[in-house]
Formats: structure tokens, C-alpha cells, sequence
């Protein structure tokens, strides 16, 4: 039976009924819930946890495809800048902040995509990944603009002067773990033989090219 939430909120109401949610929701793609008032939060939680130990979470999603052919994602999260020029838009933001004296004795990442393999080899010819970044143009006329800096990734170090000196100087750009160097393998020691082909990346203002090898020396 599906539900809806029904508040008050001054003069609206909150909760149109139909929604498109099974189980919870509020209004639809023709029927939205809206607001005029600048920086609200439709949906808000401020939580704590004081225990001590476990995985403790904010929100936990978990959806199981039980259809042959199914798909479908646990979390979908989509915004749309409605024919008006926005400041600034996110499809989603996630960040992992300390208290003055908060800190971590272990890992503290604000994003994790972890990939699982199943105990077992699978089907040949399939696309996987832990992180897809995508630039999807929805038709014909798709253009960024000429003066828009587009890139696939962007790596930015911001906030207070100090802190954006110290991170320069101990911050990588990339970490890589995991990998025994060899031929063959995705790390290998060795001077390539032949130059193929270049990335194009951007730094500050700056163009540079990185090179690629079209063979791994032996």
C-alpha cells in the first residue's frame, strides 16, 4: 500500500496524492511539490550516532534485482536546471567534515565506489567499473560553449589560504594501491618503446599533454 506524507506547510500543502513512489513519496514529475523560499531542504535529517563501534549509517539502500534482465540503481539522484540560468548545481553533493578535535584512525573519504566481483568468473563482453564519469549530450545541438572548461574529471584544492598551501604540498593527484609491477599488468616499471598518442589535461590556465606508449617495454 503505498503512502504519502501530509503536513502543513503554511499555506501549501505537503504531499500531493497520486505519488510516483511504491512505498513513499510526494508528488510527481507533472505534479511537484514546490517552494519559493530560498535555501530550504525539502527532505532534512540532522542525525547523531554516539556508539562506539559498528558501521553505523545516516541512510542504508539496499535494492536486489530479482528479474532476469532487470536493472536499475539502489540510489538515483537527478537535478534539473528548469529552463532558468542557476548559480550554482550539483546531481549530488557529498562531503565528510570533522568537528575541531574530530579526526579518523583509519580511512576518511568522502565518496567510496566500491566494485564487488562475485566468487566466481563472468560473463565475457560486459562494461564495469568502479567510477563512470560521463558527459552525455542529449541531442543533436548538445554544445558545451566555447568559452565553458569541460573536463571528465576536475581536481580542485579550495578553502583557507593556509590550509590550501599545506595540502599542496603533501596532496597527490592520484594514489594507486594494490598493483605488483609487471609485464602485462596494469603497473609496470619499464620505459615504454614507442610514442602513440597524448592526453589533454589543464592545469590552472595551462594546457599540457600527456604522453602515451602504444606497447609496455619487455
Amino acid at each position: 500500500m503505498s503512502t504519502y506524507i501530509h503536513r502543513n506547510r503554511g499555506s501549501a500543502q505537503f504531499g500531493k496524492s497520486p505519488h510516483a513512489g511504491l512505498l513513499l513519496g510526494s508528488g510527481t514529475s507533472s505534479v511537484k511539490e514546490t517552494t519559493a523560499q530560498a535555501g530550504k531542504n525539502f527532505l532534512s535529517f540532522y542525525l547523531e550516532n554516539t556508539a562506539t563501534s559498528g558501521d553505523n549509517r545516516g541512510q542504508y539502500l539496499r535494492l536486489y534485482l530479482g528479474g532476469a534482465g532487470g536493472g536499475g540503481e539502489a540510489l538515483r539522484a537527478f537535478t534539473t536546471v528548469n529552463n532558468v540560468a542557476a548559480g550554482t548545481a550539483h546531481g549530488a553533493h557529498i562531503s565528510l567534515s570533522f568537528g575541531t578535535s574530530g579526526t579518523v584512525t583509519g580511512q576518511g573519504i568522502a565518496g567510496r565506489n566500491t566494485l564487488h566481483l562475485p566468487t566466481t568468473a563472468l560473463t565475457s563482453n560486459v562494461t564495469m567499473s568502479a567510477l563512470q564519469a560521463e558527459i552525455y549530450s542529449d541531442g543533436s545541438t548538445s554544445d558545451p560553449g566555447g568559452s565553458t572548461i569541460l573536463s571528465f574529471i576536475r581536481v580542485v584544492n579550495a578553502g583557507h589560504a593556509s590550509g590550501m598551501a599545506d595540502v599542496d604540498d603533501d596532496a597527490n593527484v592520484m594514489e594507486l594501491q594494490g598493483f605488483t609491477s609487471g609485464a602485462g599488468n596494469a603497473f609496470f616499471i619499464s620505459a615504454p618503446q614507442t610514442l602513440a598518442a597524448s592526453l589533454r589535461v589543464r592545469v590552472g590556465s595551462t594546457l599540457y599533454y600527456i604522453p602515451l606508449y602504444s606497447t609496455q617495454s619487455t
